[in-house]
């Protein structure tokens, strides 16, 4: 997932320390606006900058807000713990474009399987408020990310191969039984991404237990089973 940096400038009293176990998932009741605009409209509130961790675009773009490790500004009594995204877009009223719900779906898996969360709620689920309104696909987001975070009981029919660029959740599953059993898989853990470090660990997985069709760095169906078999 490419997820685009602004370098926005943050005031000095931001609080680290966060440590996400929760997803919400905002509106910004605004039909057309930037990350830069969510951030100028939190610092005229009086806030440190961007009260959300990531915003998305309704042509699908991801923007980061503040750091993940930073407690954020976006729902009341739940800053402490939680991950913020906000969706450009009124979705009180509107119909919230397929690139971009695909793209909410998307970061959702990432950051769960990046922190191994597992709660996502709207923001009304959790305070006195409509956000992220009532035409906001929170359920279909909900049982799309849940059904994709089932694959991986069974050798999933495809092969997993390195791809750096594409999340998937069956990767997060191989990268933390490879933790699991020894190897590393990078600085950047078990993130859904399939890159060299996590093709590397295949490799010596596959060397050190004697795949029969050799060592190649991709997990089929046999490689699959030796790991969770």
């Amino acid at each position: 997932m490419n997820i685009i940096d602004r370098n926005l400038k943050f005031m000095s009293d931001l609080q680290y320390g966060n440590k996400p176990n929760t997803i919400v998932l905002h509106h910004a009741a605004s039909r057309n606006c930037s990350i830069e605009q969510i951030h100028y409209w939190h610092l005229q509130k009086g806030w440190s900058g961007c009260g959300y961790h990531f915003f998305v675009r309704k042509d699908g773009t991801v923007y980061k807000g503040r750091e993940e490790n930073v407690v954020g500004a976006h729902c009341k009594n739940h800053n402490t713990g939680s991950i913020g995204i906000c969706a450009e877009g009124d979705y009180s009223k509107d119909i919230m474009p397929k690139l971009q719900k695909e793209a909410v779906v998307e970061l959702c898996e990432y950051l769960m399987g990046k922190y191994e969360i597992k709660n996502i709620y709207g923001h009304k689920e959790l305070g006195g408020t409509e956000c992220p309104g009532k035409k906001y696909p929170l359920n279909e987001i909900k049982e799309e990310v849940k059904e994709n975070i089932k694959l991986g009981g069974s050798y999933p029919g495809y092969l997993i191969k390195k791809d750096s660029h594409k999340f998937d959740w069956n990767v997060v599953k191989i990268q933390r039984r490879l933790v699991e059993l020894g190897y590393s898989v990078g600085v950047c853990g078990a993130d859904g991404y399939f890159g060299g470090d996590t093709e590397k660990a295949v490799r010596d997985f596959q060397g050190d237990v004697g795949i029969e069709i050799g060592v190649d760095g991709v997990v089929g169906r046999i490689t699959w089973g030796r790991l969770f078999g």
